[in-house]
Formats: structure tokens, sequence, C-alpha cells
């Protein structure tokens, strides 16, 4: 039971991943969206940026399913200069994830690169390399040892996942946005898997945009899933 809450842990749809690109200071983007698969399994996400200073942006995710509650909070900050086409950035953050009455501590690191292009009405394309650990909590029958050598043997029998995401963004006109995404995962114990997310992202009233979009498994295993959220940024 243990095994299978962390797998489920790792396997959490966290919201989008954050590009390379710095929020500037004071300014915030929300987001909140829910899955659901053809199964009628979902569950619900919300996403915010916030530009805390001119090189770092805080971040915040927080993702609910039927059997789990995940949150981590993560800071980025840029590796190039602000010139040129380019943009280079790396991120880290700290959360936990519960699953019953397990709480399960989540690090993780990323390292983003993105570029904007004028080509097709204008758009960008990212890529995001991500790896993710969640700690493994002591079973039913084991004693806890409150010494050094628990953070070890936890540190030591982590799930870990390598995660890397692929995003093209295209403007074909004013109000609308098509967005394609590949999301490739390896998980420690179960192998390769690969999805397809396309969307559209259309202005509302306001500050609003309203996202629709699919999840189509290409390997591993994964259920189609539709997509519905909302964006937010002030």
């Amino acid at each position: 039971m243990i095994r299978f809450a962390m797998m489920l842990a790792l396997l959490l749809p966290w919201p989008a991943q954050a590009g390379p690109w710095p929020r500037e200071v004071g300014q915030t983007f929300l987001s909140f969206s829910g899955e659901r698969n053809r199964a009628g399994v979902g569950s619900v996400s919300a996403y915010a940026e916030y530009g805390l200073t001119p090189s770092t942006t805080l971040g915040v995710e927080i993702n609910r399913s039927s059997t789990e509650t995940g949150a981590i909070l993560w800071l980025q900050h840029p590796l190039d200069d602000g010139q040129g086409v380019n943009r280079i950035a790396v991120q880290s953050g700290l959360g936990v994830v519960r699953s019953g009455d397990e709480f399960l501590p989540l690090a993780q690191a990323a390292l983003s690169w993105g570029r904007g292009f004028e080509r097709w009405g204008g758009g960008w394309m990212s890529a995001q390399l991500l790896a993710r650990m969640t700690g493994a909590p002591h079973s039913e029958t084991e004693t806890p040892d409150p010494g050094m050598s628990a953070l070890f043997d936890s540190i030591l029998s982590a799930e870990r996942v390598v995660k890397a995401d692929l995003t093209l963004g295209l403007r074909p006109r004013d109000g609308l946005m098509v967005i394609n995404s590949l999301w490739l995962e390896d998980r420690q114990d179960d192998g390769f898997a690969a999805r397809l997310a396309p969307s559209l992202v259309f202005d509302a009233p306001g500050p609003v945009k309203i996202e629709l979009g699919g999840i189509q498994p290409l390997s591993g295993p994964a259920e189609q899933a539709v997509r519905l959220g909302t964006w937010l940024e002030f």
C-alpha cells in the first residue's frame, strides 16, 4: 500500500511547468484546471507564479485527486544575461504529498530553455528537464529510527522520476493561442511513458483566458483525458 501511494505521488498530474521567462516584479500569473479521463478519474490543480525580484520567480503548485493531495513551492532564477533570443533558467523546489495518513516529502530541480519567434503569427518554443524525488515512509512493520540513518535510508529508497516537457506555442490571431506539448517521463519502477497534450487558449472578458485541451497517451500506462482550465494574469 505504501509503495502504491509513493507511485501515485510521482504520477500526480501537476500543472504545466514554468517556462524560462521571469515574471516582472509584482506580476502574478494564476492557473486553475481540471482533468478527467475516460475511466472517469479526475483531478484539479492550481498553479501560481509571482515576480519576487528581477531575477527570482516564486511558484506554487497544488494538486488534488481522489486519492492524493500534493503541494510544492519553488524558486526559479535565470542563467542567461537577458540578451538575445534564448532564455535559460534553473529551478528548485520542495513540497509534500499526502496520501491517506502518510505525508511524503518531495523535492525537485529543473532546467528550462525557451525562445520566441515571429513566424506563423508569432509564438514560442520551450523545453524543460525536471528530476523529482518523493521520500519513502517507513513500512507499517518497521520501527522508525530517529537518528541520521533514517534520513539516509529515506534518501536511498526515495522514488525518482525524470521528466522532459517540450512545448510549441503559436498565436495565429489575436485572442487565440495553439499549444502543443509533448510530455516524456522515465519512472523508476514503471518505465518510460509519453503523452501528447494539445490545447487551445481563448481570451475571455477582462484578464481571464480559457484553456480547452486533451491528453493523448503515446506509450506507457495512461488514459485519454480532457482538460479545462482558466488563466489569470495581473
